[in-house]
């Protein structure tokens, strides 16, 4: 009986795992939500601009801002539109970004402007109240607040979450 009940386990085991490396989540991240015309506040220890590319670099202690998201990290090149505008963001170096509701950490962020997505990768940490997500990468669309992470995607509940 003990033999039996120690094979079952590692079964279990062996399934939540290979589950784990694949799994794939989809929830709503309503404080994710951006408001488009909303300015975008940009501050760091270091700008470079390059006219060659419509591009800046923003590094060292780096802060941006929209409406109610704040994104940290240590370099965020932007990419400009030819018209004018932020088209693309992109983030590395200890990734966070926090809104009145909810926090998330990653290695590295895309935040794509022109179409509202925010694509964060490695080792991305979300926190929703007491509730804990992980994975290896999670897409946000900003015009709805859907998220689907995947990757070793790991939840933790609290108790008293609704």
């Amino acid at each position: 009986m003990r033999h039996i009940l120690l094979t079952l386990t590692v079964l279990l085991s062996t399934c939540l795992l290979a589950f784990t490396a694949s799994a794939q989540t989809s929830l709503s991240l309503g404080g994710f939500t951006t408001d488009p015309d909303a300015p975008v506040e940009m501050t760091a220890d270091k700008l470079t601009v390059s006219q060659s590319d419509g591009s800046a670099q923003f590094e060292g202690n780096v802060i941006i801002a929209q409406g109610v998201i704040r994104l940290a990290a240590s370099l965020v090149t932007v990419t400009y539109l030819e018209a004018g505008g932020i088209d693309r963001l992109n983030a590395s170096g200890g990734v966070t970004l926090v809104t009145q509701t909810e926090s998330a950490k990653a290695e590295t962020a895309e935040y794509d402007l022109t179409n509202r997505q925010l694509m964060m990768r490695g080792e991305v940490v979300l926190i929703q109240g007491q509730n804990a997500i992980s994975a290896d990468s999670m897409n946000i669309d900003l015009a709805s607040g859907a998220a689907v992470l995947e990757g070793k995607v790991r939840t933790v509940l609290s108790s008293e979450s609704k």
